[in-house]
């Protein structure tokens, strides 16, 4: 580790509002980097932060990497699953490959003892750390990622949405939807039936609903998660979460009643998300995942026709623990298994 760049990674050491004003400051600052984050999973079960920042001579940061351990079970079982994941990190001041290093140094030591593996879900271009990443040990995987320009008039967003998706919210406008943001905790439950029940549907892992409302009580207060809806005859048919920090707004979780497909829900509600965006100020809308390039994937295709650039700055991957990472893919294929199984059994009785 370089002799004038210290790493602090005990939360009871670190001054959250400095740390807060660097990732704001930082160009590439993130949601996903901040305190305000960290205290979120801090009280979730099945999650445990963890919080590396390098401080120079001076003793100002200048660099940050946040991760996230997260596990499906408690217990022993939960030893098999524990996966550390880092979502727009590390930040360093000027790109400085020696304050990389030194985090990176610094999160090994600690993150190989406690997760089976890590991932690195890069929310910006990283070319500049890849040869120091790879040189750590991380492996370079491409993923793609759909970035939409808010910095434009309502006008040229909406020409850049597709004629097909502008029909589609013509034709639900006319049929009555309303769209609108969710403010009531009861509204917010439906929300989140909506969501898990559209993961459900679909065979993907979802939050559970005291980890969503975690988020409520401490991020809608700060007004970085806003819930906003397609409503129809005052009932909630479409819903997405999103967390809006700085000058982006990051689609977190979607979800929709499957009996109102024909009001478009899963166009309505991001088209005019798009629109609040660039009403109130932000600068670009994070679209998430759009999978593995030259892997037809049906959300990627959705996502574009609103008009977003498809970035491939892909993700870093290091397993820490071999042996474990086997027995947790056998497990998961068992318990895959075992489970399809019941539900044929269930289905013919």
């Amino acid at each position: 580790m370089n002799s004038n760049i210290t790493i602090k990674y005990s939360i009871t050491e670190i001054n959250q509002k400095d740390w807060s004003d660097f990732v704001k400051q930082h160009p590439k600052g993130n949601i996903f980097q901040s305190p305000e984050l960290y205290e979120v999973y801090d009280k979730i079960d099945k999650c445990e932060p963890y919080i590396f920042l390098a401080y120079d001579d001076n003793l100002r940061i200048v660099g940050c990497l946040m991760s996230v351990i997260f596990k499906e079970y408690k217990g022993v079982l939960g030893k098999f699953t524990e996966r550390s994941i880092v979502m727009g990190g590390p930040l360093v001041e000027n790109d400085n490959l020696n304050i990389v290093q030194s985090l990176l140094q610094a999160y090994n030591t600690i993150i190989q003892k406690k997760a089976i593996y890590s991932q690195f879900r890069n929310l910006f271009d990283m070319t500049n750390v890849l040869s120091t990443m790879q040189h750590d040990g991380f492996k370079f995987e491409e993923h793609l990622d759909i970035f939409i320009d808010l910095d434009q008039t309502p006008e040229v967003i909406r020409s850049r949405v597709s004629k097909n998706k502008r029909g589609n919210i013509s034709k639900s406008t006319n049929k009555g939807t309303i769209f609108k943001e969710i403010t009531s905790y009861e509204e917010y439950q439906i929300a989140i039936d909506l969501v898990n029940g559209t993961y459900k549907r679909i065979g993907l892992p979802s939050l559970p609903r005291e980890s969503f409302n975690m988020f409520y009580q401490l991020l809608y207060p700060k007004g970085i998660l806003k819930t906003f809806a397609a409503s129809y005859n005052n009932q909630l048919i479409g819903v997405r979460m999103e967390l809006c920090y700085k000058d982006c707004v990051y689609d977190w979780y979607a979800g929709a009643d499957d009996n109102y497909r024909n009001h478009y829900p899963n166009d309505f509600v991001p088209y005019h998300i798009l629109m609040w965006g660039q009403n109130n100020g932000y600068k670009y809308f994070d679209f998430g995942g759009a999978g593995k390039p030259n892997v037809p994937y049906g959300v990627r295709e959705h996502k574009l026709k609103f008009g977003g650039t498809l970035v491939n700055y892909g993700r870093f991957e290091k397993i820490h623990k071999p042996f474990l990472m086997l027995l947790g893919k056998f497990g998961f294929f068992l318990y895959k298994f075992v489970k399809k199984r019941r539900k044929k059994n269930d289905t013919k009785n």
